[in-house]
Formats: structure tokens, sequence, C-alpha cells
């Protein structure tokens, strides 16, 4: 494993630089969720992994990478907002499942599923990206969706980690609801591995049914 390197599309994150993104965020009752967090940061403790605190648990639905965050004015923000809120009006709320725990190239993450819903759902705020702000705003690299429980702090032996996750996180799902995406304006620190964000919106899904 080895340290981990926040990206704006396909390069570094522009040092000093906001970006807005499109995340899921857990609820606070989301109590199966949050039993296996603090599990697997018992285990983590033992290695070089900054574990994301719970405010900042969040799985990426698209990053908005044609200009940074504090060039993007509130005006231009809204009518993104109101793209969102008017295309996922036809996306009603769904249930996946956390888990299980994988210790990654840098970091260790859960996997998020079934694809399906998870697909359109990036599929739609893409759309919604693309038809405010051109295809040119829409370049970060599409992934597997996933949920961050920390990032490598030094390189260290992933095969060890994984073992341990394994053995020591059960069980290693849970489920959470998703019914709306959070518009928000992150902050990564490099240096201390860690994401944080100001709060733009929130958009139900499903206002249309």
């Amino acid at each position: 494993m080895k340290p981990f390197v926040f990206q704006h599309a396909q390069d570094v994150w522009p040092e000093g630089e906001t970006l807005l993104h499109v995340y899921l965020t857990p609820h606070d009752q989301d109590r199966e969720l949050a039993a296996l967090v603090a599990r697997a940061r018992a285990v983590l403790q033992d290695f070089p992994i900054t574990c994301v605190e719970d405010r900042w648990l969040h799985i990426t639905v698209d990053q908005i990478t044609d200009r940074v965050g504090r060039a993007i004015p509130p005006a231009e923000r809204q009518t993104l907002v109101d793209e969102l809120t008017k295309r996922l009006a036809d996306i009603e709320p769904f249930d996946v499942m956390i888990g299980s725990l994988m210790s990654y190239a840098t970091g260790v993450i859960a996997d998020v599923h079934p694809d399906g819903p998870l697909d359109t759902l990036h599929t739609t705020v893409r759309a919604a990206i693309q038809a405010v702000r051109g295809p040119h705003a829409t370049g970060y690299p599409t992934k597997v969706p996933h949920l961050t429980l920390g990032y490598a702090a030094e390189e260290c032996d992933s095969d060890q980690i994984q073992r341990k996750l394994r053995n020591g996180v059960r069980p290693g799902h849970a489920p959470i609801r998703v019914d709306a995406v959070h518009l928000v304006d992150v902050t990564a620190d490099a240096a201390a591995k860690t994401i944080t964000w100001d709060h733009v919106a929130s958009i139900a899904l499903g206002a249309g049914y």
C-alpha cells in the first residue's frame, strides 16, 4: 500500500483549492454502518492509515472538474442544484449494502452494491452536470462505487491489513438508505490525508413520485 494522493479529474488535486462534488453520505440513524466503521477503526489503529471521521464519510457520485470551487459562483451553483433537482425527481430512493472491506492500493475502502441503482444515479448526476456545464465538466474517472474508511499516510503491508480486517470485522456488511445526494465544496489536505467540505445543497431523490 502506498500513500494516497487526492485526485482532480485525472491529475493531482490543486494545492489550496476546493472542488465541487456530488456525494452520498450516511444518516445518523445508520447504526449498523456506525458499528462496522468502529470495528474497522479498531483494526486500523495499528497501521499508518488516517481513518475518516464519521461526519466526513461519503460515497463519491461525481466531481465537477472544469473549474475549482471558488471559481463557481452562487448563481452557477444554484443552476446546477436546479438541474439535479429536476433530474433526480425521477429516481426513487433505494437501499445499498456497504461492505465487504478491502485493503486497497492506497487505503481501506468498503464495497458498495448492488451496482444497478448506483450506476443509474451516477449517470443521471453526470448528465445534469453536463447539461449545465458541458461535457468538459465531468473529467473525473468513472469508478466502482465505494466508501473510503481510511487513507494510507505511509507505505504498509496491504495483505496484513486485509487479513486483520477479514478476521476482526464481522459482520463485514451494513445497509444504508440512499434518499438524497449532496452538493458539497470539498477541501483535501494532502499532508493530513483528510477530506472535509462545506455543504452547498441537499437534493432529494424521488420528489416526482
